[in-house]
């Protein structure tokens, strides 16, 4: 008698995915940003592997968009494939901490920097109504549209780098929040203290002073580092974070 091939499953149990729902066709973009907020919110866990038949089933959707959106994951570096088509979280840890949040700090900088001098009013005002979107949205129990203003301040600043440069650091962005999630222990989301340096962002930003943007930007996602760093390891010393902020604080003072 031939043996019957075991059907591959998850490592973790995705019962707590819901089946997605959308007007309209399902497709492959709409379903990539839903698996990517699933990830980053820890429904689909860190470092687990995932069988895309059984979560197509979870879904409720074909696996024709689910393989593109994976594969659009992968791009992002958010998945990495496995032999036959097994598909695993990329697995992030305390140690990853310094790395990825110094390499943010150092690409979003130079991002800024390119940028900054060349804004226009469009986008001045883009980053204004998002700044706003983050103050209306601070203590709304939906955290993803103070997310969603969030990254569209964060995306707006650094445009003239180039659309590589914006995918590779999209890819930072996305694994210092699945960090952030994974470690804190306090919020920080919509603190007083964050809204404070969005504006003063914004405020050098009208200015059209590089590289007092650069910094204000490089001190903003260095603390958030340091307050993780701090709380959960604090023994490690931050070396990258520690050197990129040097950086843009000497080119403010130059």
């Amino acid at each position: 008698m031939a043996e019957v091939q075991k059907r591959r499953r998850s490592s973790v149990s995705l019962d707590a995915i819901k089946p997605y729902r959308r007007n309209g066709s399902t497709t492959a973009g709409s379903l990539h940003e839903h698996l990517r907020r699933l990830i980053l919110d820890g429904a689909i866990p860190n470092g687990a592997s995932i069988s895309q038949v059984e979560l197509a089933e979870r879904l409720g959707v074909s696996r024709t968009p689910l393989r593109e959106a994976m594969r659009m994951l992968q791009a992002e570096g958010i998945i990495h494939a496995e032999h036959g088509r097994r598909t695993r979280v990329t697995a992030l840890d305390v140690g990853d901490i310094d790395t990825v949040y110094g390499t943010r700090v150092l690409m979003e900088g130079a991002g800024v920097l390119v940028t900054v001098p060349l804004l226009d009013r469009s986008r001045i005002d883009d980053l204004a109504e998002a700044v706003r979107e983050m103050r209306k949205h601070a203590s709304d129990p939906n955290t993803e549209l103070w997310a969603r203003a969030h990254r569209r301040f964060h995306r707006t600043l650094i445009p003239e780098a180039g659309r590589e440069f914006a995918r590779t650091l999209s890819t930072y962005f996305d694994r210092a929040e699945r960090l952030r999630r994974m470690f804190q222990t306090e919020e920080i989301a919509g603190g007083v203290r964050l809204h404070e340096e969005h504006e003063a962002i914004l405020k050098a930003c009208k200015a059209k002073n590089a590289s007092k943007a650069a910094a204000l930007v490089a001190r903003h996602s260095a603390r958030a580092a340091l307050t993780l760093m701090a709380q959960i390891s604090p023994e490690r010393e931050p070396t990258l974070v520690r050197t990129a902020l040097q950086l843009f604080s000497a080119l403010e003072s130059a």
